[in-house]
């Protein structure tokens, strides 16, 4: 039962955002008894924190051995999260949260955390091999990648995410060239402000 609820909250949350969800419209999509929600969940704050936590785990990714190869485990990764109906949910909520406080403060940190620190573990390995200058922007990079991906998959019809869920490598790959021919490093005896504008002054 408590697997149908989760999935119930996080459908209605993607589907109405902060403004409209509530304890009865989950209730009803899970085909349980309000009374049987609240014995559980206090609120529908903390019913839609802990939907997201069991749904929304840290990313980890292995040494794939090379930018490239880490980067599109990365955006794939990604965009199979944001198609999911808790990647979904995530975003209203990130939306909600910009828009005005609503409770959920502490479960948008925790989805930039999640988030911030896989890429940041993943662009400094490519730091250490040499792949990337030592002073790359990895905060600026690391936006780069989750906007571009965020863009892709907000463009495409609810037709077009149900095929691109099936073919996500073919998907992300444009992305990825398209990220590393504007952030790899040029030559190894190019110094660092040579470097510097010529890999990020169009950033």
């Amino acid at each position: 039962m408590e697997e149908r609820v989760v999935a119930a909250a996080l459908q209605e949350y993607g589907r109405t955002g902060w403004s409209g969800f509530t304890m009865d419209a989950v209730a009803r999509r899970a085909g349980v008894g309000k009374s049987t929600l609240y014995l559980r969940w206090q609120s529908k704050e903390a019913l839609i924190r802990y939907a997201i936590e069991q749904h929304s785990k840290p990313l980890t990714f292995t040494d794939n051995g090379s930018l490239r190869k880490d980067a599109t485990a990365l955006a794939a990764g990604l965009m199979r999260y944001f198609l999911s109906p808790a990647g979904w949910a995530s975003l209203r909520i990130t939306m909600d949260e910009a828009a005005e406080p609503t409770g959920l403060d502490n479960v948008h940190a925790y989805l930039v955390t999640m988030h911030r620190d896989a890429a940041t573990a993943l662009f400094q390995r490519a730091i250490e091999r040499g792949e990337l200058a030592p002073d790359a922007p990895i905060r600026t990079i690391t936006e780069a990648l989750y906007g571009t991906v965020l863009m892709h998959i907000l463009a495409l019809t609810a037709a077009e995410r149900a095929t691109a869920a099936e073919h996500i490598e073919d998907n992300v790959a444009p992305i990825v060239e398209l990220l590393l021919t504007t952030i790899t490093a040029t030559t190894p005896d190019t110094t660092r402000a040579q470097a510097r504008r010529a890999i990020f002054g169009k950033l």
